[in-house]
């Protein structure tokens, strides 16, 4: 049978934000994206990144092959999956939440990046900005135990003097503090190799003053638009030949700072992001 005859499963999305507009790039071509929907009743009637959001009640009676739960709080999936069932539908649902625990793309590239900084023997050591808790600084950790790895965070949330930039230009509604369940302990303890870790607090990039290496992979997670700006500013021209900047929240609806700051640089230097499809939009530039 010719695959363009084959008939297409018939996909709705249950949540009109950053991930739902992510999960329409994961559905493969034996899949046809018939709408989204939301409790959200201001957007029924309207278009989501060109499809039409229906109801709930409108989407059961679509009676798609599947819906996608696409919201990350793992107790919303729940009750959002209790509410399709009760309003009769008998279909398939997936919960995008319980793919997250099994696949998480941006660690999936991290790990083929680091195959390739392995073979093709990228020199220089590794560090990350905006460290949080510490979750992805422990996969670099784990794949680079031999390597030095530079991690630079308040430890404390959101600087106020980065808020104010975000709220000047209406990047986010950050606000002081966000971030702040953390400490070098907390990240220092989900470490496997913790003796190699070099941990730099404060306002960066003043806590990079007097750093000299060379890096071959940098994860910049700092959700805001002026330590992402000082963070390309600062790394890309260490970064060895072949080097990897990974930028998480490059597409991320709710921190538009991040994407504005690196198109930025990447507009003064001719250098160009690729972005990823994980949930929150990643992206990696390569140093030529």
């Amino acid at each position: 049978m010719n695959n363009n005859s084959e008939v297409k499963k018939r996909v709705i999305i249950f949540g009109c934000g950053r991930v739902g507009k992510m999960a329409a790039k994961w559905l493969g071509p034996d899949c046809e994206l018939i709408g989204f929907t939301d409790n959200d009743q201001e957007k029924w009637g309207r278009a989501f990144g060109g499809v039409k959001i229906f109801s709930p009640a409108d989407a059961v009676r679509q009676g798609p092959d599947l819906i996608w739960i696409a919201i990350v709080n793992r107790s919303a999936c729940s009750s959002v999956e209790k509410q399709l069932m009760d309003m009769g539908y008998n279909g398939k649902i997936y919960n995008i939440d319980a793919l997250r625990e099994v696949v998480d793309l941006r660690l999936a590239a991290l790990r083929m990046i680091a195959e390739e900084v392995r073979h093709r023997q990228i020199p220089g050591e590794m560090a990350e900005l905006g460290v949080y808790r510490g979750r992805f600084a422990a996969e670099m950790n784990r794949l680079f135990p031999e390597r030095k790895l530079y991690l630079f965070d308040t430890f404390e949330g959101f600087d106020q003097r980065d808020i104010d930039v975000e709220l000047d230009h209406g990047f986010s509604r950050a606000q002081a503090g966000g971030f702040n369940d953390t400490s070098e302990s907390v990240v220092r303890d989900s470490l496997p190799h913790s003796d190699r870790a070099v941990f730099k607090k404060g306002y960066f990039p003043d806590t990079a003053a007097g750093i000299d290496e060379y890096f071959a992979l940098v994860s910049i997670d700092a959700d805001l638009y002026q330590p992402v700006y000082e963070g390309m500013k600062y790394f890309y021209p260490k970064l060895s030949s072949g080097g990897c900047i990974i930028v998480h929240d490059y597409n991320n609806a709710h921190f538009k700072g991040v994407g504005e700051a690196v198109r930025r640089y990447c507009r003064e230097h001719m250098i160009f992001p690729v972005p990823l499809c994980d949930l929150h939009g990643s992206a990696i530039i390569v140093k030529q």
